[in-house]
């Protein structure tokens, strides 16, 4: 629905996103939003990770606007020595046909919701070339406290 400047309204484009727990059936739309974002990964290690997930206590959520399958969120639970015990918002991806309408903050608000169940702070790490989503997690209330450098050593 517009309002009288043509612009769809907050409450009208929220009303039509729905979140929800991933589903297996949702493999491969999962897929395709993480390729739109960059990232190759094969459905059955993608199957694998989300399983993964899952059996450490982590949950991935999907949204639906109109009715089509346009992003994805994974929250877990993360453990430091020196920050203790925090939750985690991963993998936000949103279609980029439905970026800024709702999407992001809706699968934001549903983990939150489900971590909140759990932890009493919420960490977002977001790749420094994304500046869009710092924008985005800024406007949404989390402050950035420290950048870093990320090191793999594969065994």
């Amino acid at each position: 629905m517009k309002d009288g400047n043509n612009q769809q309204t907050p409450e009208k484009i929220s009303a039509k996103i729905h979140c929800r727990e991933y589903e297996q059936s949702d493999l491969s739309y999962v897929k395709s939003l993480m390729h739109e974002l960059g990232y190759s990964v094969a459905e059955e290690a993608l199957c694998l990770n989300i399983k993964e997930i899952k059996q450490r206590d982590g949950v991935v959520f999907v949204a639906k606007l109109n009715n089509q399958l346009v992003g994805c969120i994974c929250a877990v639970i993360d453990v430091r020595l020196a920050e203790g015990v925090s939750g985690e918002i991963a993998s936000l991806i949103v279609s980029d046909k439905s970026r800024g309408a709702g999407v992001g903050r809706s699968l934001v608000e549903t983990s939150e919701k489900w971590l909140g169940t759990r932890v009493e702070k919420i960490r977002i790490r977001a790749n420094e070339i994304r500046t869009n989503a710092h924008s985005f997690y800024r406007n949404i209330g989390y402050k950035e406290v420290k950048k870093q450098t990320v090191f793999i050593k594969k065994l």
